[in-house]
């Protein structure tokens, strides 16, 4: 199988936010797919070894932030390349909180969805989700192989210089 084939389906990025009883969580995604607009649905694919998937759960309500074209690689490296369970990673972003959840506050657009079913499949859970509200800013988002062929670079070496210095370049 070639799978460099599967670099040709195309996809977006994004940022879930969760919370629980102490701390706001959140991964960068690339798995996020409507299935139905009647009623709005959607699902979404994480590693289970995330601290957001684990906190993902049916009934739990969540965010999805749809990065821009223009998105700082920061957030990427923020959302992506390191654990929720060692860093608060929504203090390194400027977001605000709908309905007591955090959105990133440079989006093209934003959902507030609910889990509505969880299905394992091995190292991923596949979560069946209802839309219960969405926000469009009519931006362009970030298509993943834009991302992949001139962001990636930037976003590590990004992470790499927060990493030394601890002060993250949004803030």
């Amino acid at each position: 199988m070639d799978k460099a084939a599967l670099d040709k389906i195309t996809y977006g990025l994004y940022v879930s936010g969760v919370k629980d009883e102490k701390y706001f969580g959140g991964c960068i995604v690339d798995a996020f797919v409507q299935v139905t607009l009647e009623p709005p649905t959607v699902i979404y694919s994480s590693m289970k070894k995330n601290r957001t998937t684990e906190l993902l759960t049916a009934g739990t309500e969540f965010t999805i932030s749809v990065l821009p074209d223009n998105v700082s690689p920061f957030i990427i490296s923020n959302f992506g390349f390191q654990s929720g369970r060692l860093v608060d990673k929504w203090a390194n972003a400027k977001h605000h909180i709908v309905d007591g959840l955090p959105v990133l506050d440079d989006v093209a657009a934003f959902f507030r969805c609910k889990v509505i079913d969880v299905r394992d499949l091995g190292t991923h859970s596949l979560l069946y989700c209802s839309v219960l509200d969405a926000t469009d800013t009519e931006r362009k988002p970030l298509v993943y192989d834009t991302y992949r062929q001139s962001m990636k670079k930037e976003a590590t070496d990004l992470f790499m210089a927060y990493k030394k210095t601890g002060i993250s370049p949004l803030l």
